[in-house]
């Protein structure tokens, strides 16, 4: 072979190899990713909380065979404040009172970031485990365990870009109860990519309490434009 043909063929092996990289879409490794997103985790920006949401919550009790479903808006401020309205609720008023609105309540507090629960390496080991499928997308899953036991934190997974470090879903278990009523909490965070943003889409929470067994909730969040929001609650309040 010629030096003019060995040339063109490592020329187009090159690019070959080149072209590869680029088609993986993988441009960060799983510690790149984890550094990236605990940083934005730091630097939350102030317009990442000016939006607003069709919410649906959807809860039930097994035991009691008791369920309900609500919707609405949820504004969220630019101080991290949820404010819920034009709600609209159907189901058993057990639902309501006992699981529903405990949550907006608890919702409707400003979050706490002193509180030292946040996902940091002070308050949690986070160490890569696998990639894997999310949604067509190739995502880095981290263990996340806590390193002391404390109320608020929870032992589980951290699912992340592996182009991008973005969010796509948080679980676990929470490693202390927050009630004496309460045996075991689980929650599935699933996020959404909304401009420059990543935003809440889809929680779903699983209670094993002492009292009425399992309670069961999930929650979907859907952007709309403030003017969408203000039509709903307009229409709520003129039934």
């Amino acid at each position: 072979m010629n030096t003019i043909a060995m040339s063109v063929m490592f020329l187009r092996l090159e690019i070959l190899i080149v072209s590869v990289g680029f088609c993986s879409g993988q441009s960060l490794t799983p510690d790149q990713a984890v550094e990236r997103y605990l940083t934005a985790s730091r630097n939350r920006q102030p317009e990442c909380s000016d939006r607003a949401f069709a919410v649906q919550i959807d809860a039930s009790l097994s035991k009691l065979k008791k369920e309900g479903s609500m919707s609405g808006v949820k504004m969220m401020s630019r101080t991290g404040q949820a404010v819920y309205s034009g709600l609209q609720f159907s189901g058993d008023k057990l639902v309501k009172t006992a699981v529903i609105a405990r949550f907006l309540a608890k919702e409707a507090k400003p979050s706490d970031r002193s509180a030292g629960t946040d996902v940091t390496r002070r308050n949690y080991s986070i160490v890569y485990d696998r990639t894997s499928p999310y949604n067509d997308l190739s995502a880095y899953v981290f263990r996340v365990k806590p390193v002391r036991k404390r109320k608020g934190l929870f032992k589980g997974e951290l699912w992340l870009d592996a182009n991008t470090a973005d969010p796509l879903r948080l679980w676990g278990d929470l490693v202390k109860s927050p009630s004496i009523f309460v045996r075991q909490f689980r929650f599935v965070q699933d996020y959404q990519r909304l401009g420059d943003c990543s935003q809440p889409l889809r929680l779903l929470l699983t209670v094993d309490t002492r009292i009425v067994g399992e309670v069961e909730m999930a929650v979907w969040l859907h952007p709309v434009d403030n003017q969408s929001a203000t039509d709903v609650i307009t229409e709520t309040r003129s039934q």
